[in-house]
């Protein structure tokens, strides 16, 4: 018998977060100003043909991920592995996806960077990234052009530097981060908020 798939949506005030989950695996996540909009992403995400049923009380695991979510959100360092359901996605796609979710808090790549060590190309990365369906535990706010600029984002540039803000460590060189036998060159956020000096201006 299939396992059912589960969607919880929870409301943090200035954002709200939703994770679709069939029991002990995350399917998909996404955040967004409210409820509507969180339910019009996921139901896009899960490709479901009707509206999507939000459960009436959330599960142990559920909660745990909805937490792991805000604390990604407002910026903070997390240890806790989240188990994603990759089941169904083409190889290049995991690939992608797991080099990207190597990148530390503090840190950005280039798309041409992830490309390197996962293969393919900087549009590939891109297009991978603009399909991410586990963001932002997957984090690809912290993939950015070559030039250390902020390139795309499917919440908004906006959304994108307030995450990089938040982000920010003090960290003053770029760095290696080791995938398995490839390498990830990463660079402070610092690097590209330079570039971005004003709030409004992105």
């Amino acid at each position: 018998m299939q396992s059912q798939l589960e969607i919880y949506i929870d409301d943090f005030g200035e954002v709200c977060f939703g994770v679709a989950c069939k029991q002990q695996s995350v399917i998909a996540t996404t955040f967004a100003e409210n409820e509507p909009q969180v339910r019009a992403s996921l139901s896009k995400i899960v490709n479901l043909l009707e509206p999507i049923q939000v459960a009436s009380e959330t599960s142990v695991f559920a909660k745990r991920v909805l937490g792991v979510l805000r604390k990604i959100y407002e910026g903070k360092d997390v240890n806790e592995k989240v188990p994603l359901s990759l089941a169904g996605l083409p190889n290049y796609t995991q690939r992608v996806l797991e080099m990207v979710s190597q990148i530390p808090v503090g840190y950005v790549c280039s798309y041409g960077g992830v490309a390197e060590a996962a293969g393919g190309g900087a549009r590939a990365v891109g297009n991978v990234m603009a399909a991410n369906r586990f963001a932002p535990i997957v984090p690809c706010h912290r993939v950015v052009t070559s030039s250390l600029g902020l390139g795309g984002y499917g919440g908004g540039l906006r959304t994108k530097l307030e995450f990089l803000r938040r982000e920010k460590r003090g960290y003053v060189q770029q760095n290696e981060v080791l995938v398995g036998c490839k390498k990830l060159q990463v660079f402070p956020v610092e690097f590209v908020l330079s570039k971005y000096s004003s709030q409004l201006t992105v």
